[in-house]
């Protein structure tokens, strides 16, 4: 075996050794961090238009001051859009749960007629009252119940001290990417390091990728959902938008958590409204994740959907929903590092033949 492949592979070795290490023993750190990366490379474009625009003068707005600005700005767009989003969807919920009874009351009876006119009442009135027994225990249950949830969903992120340091750690990325390159390169040979700047140029080819193909599902997602519901005057139309594009983030769960939102908007006006938008959503689900992603996803990354689906698997199983997110950035990066090393096996092996 070759020097320079040698050194290739025990370099990736290392280097896998001391990830797998990081993630086993500081899992929420090591999310921390990788939310930190997938962000600073989302806004890495945005920094870098702004700090293209040149002042009066001809001069250009320094690193630190563009990504200070663009990371500020993000901020206060997710603040604004929380203080918009809650008091909606508690008042949503506070309508859904008061009005819940006498629709679902309604909801029962109309299956009870339906039963009575098409024969169906041997078997049918078994299921509605069990339906309407479990409905009634699940309603009365339903203020205990989120504030538990909340209360989960909160704790996994990390806490709020993780969730403030994320805006942090992905401007020190933006603003100081070459200063923190320069630090990690202080922590491995001089001899591994051409090895460590080939794996790094790859593996920011695959996080670019994996941002661009992301952007423009959720982009087009968001899009258009928020436009159909919009057409048929459905509340919240954009909002509930904006949030099946951000869904789009985190494969499987993120489909759960949009269908859930938009049944319970759609529920706080009648039934029929909540399926109608539910089944939009569906159907503009599943047309982009079957004609557009694929192509999308597949131009960026090269990824099969067996290796895609068991990736998502594997980081929900490993890291919760977080590895959900995680995983195909995390996969795209295997996979680069993987084609750096088999790269200069391929070439040995052809050289000798």
């Amino acid at each position: 075996m070759t020097t320079p492949l040698a050194s290739t592979r025990t370099t990736l070795l290392g280097l896998a050794a001391i990830v797998a290490i990081f993630i086993w023993t500081m899992p929420g750190l090591a999310i921390l961090v990788g939310y930190a990366v997938l962000l600073a490379y989302a806004l890495s474009p945005l920094v870098g238009a702004l700090e293209h625009i040149r002042g009066p003068r001809g001069t250009q707005l320094p690193r630190h001051i563009a990504a200070a600005t663009i990371v500020l700005a993000l901020v206060g767009l997710v603040a604004w859009l929380l203080a918009l989003a809650i008091p909606r969807l508690a008042t949503e919920l506070v309508h859904f749960a008061s009005i819940a009874p006498a629709t679902l009351g309604h909801l029962a009876e109309t299956l009870r007629l339906y039963g009575v006119s098409h024969g169906l009442s041997s078997w049918l009135d078994p299921l509605v009252e069990s339906a309407r027994t479990n409905a009634s225990h699940w309603l009365g249950n339903l203020g205990a119940l989120l504030p538990t949830v909340a209360g989960k969903l909160f704790g996994s992120i990390g806490e709020l001290l993780g969730v403030a340091l994320l805006p942090l750690l992905a401007f020190y990325l933006l603003a100081d990417s070459a200063e923190v390159r320069a630090s990690v390169f202080r922590f491995v040979p001089v001899a591994a390091q051409p090895d460590l700047a080939r794996m790094g140029t790859s593996v920011d080819h695959a996080i670019r990728g994996w941002v661009r193909g992301q952007a423009i599902v959720c982009l087009v997602t968001g899009a258009a959902v928020g436009v159909a519901l919009s057409l048929q005057h459905y509340p919240a139309a954009m909002l509930l938008g904006l949030l099946t594009g951000v869904a789009e983030l985190i494969p499987y769960l993120g489909f759960m958590v949009a269908f859930v939102a938009l049944a319970l908007a759609g529920l706080s006006v009648d039934p029929p409204t909540a399926l109608t938008g539910v089944l939009t959503y569906v159907v503009i689900n599943w047309t982009i994740g079957t004609f557009i992603t694929p192509r999308v996803m597949g131009r960026f990354l090269k990824m099969h959907p067996f290796v895609v689906t068991f990736s998502v698997l594997a980081g929900a199983q490993l890291l919760g929903p977080a590895g959900a997110l995680l995983a195909l950035p995390g996969a795209a990066v295997v996979q680069s590092l993987i084609g750096q090393f088999t790269g200069p096996v391929k070439a040995a092996a052809t050289k000798r033949a």
